[in-house]
């Protein structure tokens, strides 16, 4: 279960990190500026990095999914 503690640890801060990027474009806060500066690439805007976050987290809970197995009781 240890790896399945760790797995969920690397989901929470990604969703974290993503939630704080959608934030700052609410509030303006300069996280993104900081990251992404005036970036015009289409590989690394703040949308990109919303959407790598959640292929992360997607991957990581498909191998979440594969791996635990049910207790038998």
């Amino acid at each position: 279960m240890a790896g399945y503690r760790i797995l969920s640890i690397f989901q929470t801060i990604f969703i974290l990190a993503a939630a704080v990027s959608v934030l700052d474009f609410a509030v303006d806060f300069g996280m993104n500026d900081a990251f992404f500066g005036s970036s015009s690439s289409d590989w690394w805007t703040a949308i990109a990095f919303w959407a790598y976050m959640f292929a992360v987290v997607a991957i990581l809970q498909l191998i979440k999914a594969f791996t635990v197995k049910e207790s038998k009781k």
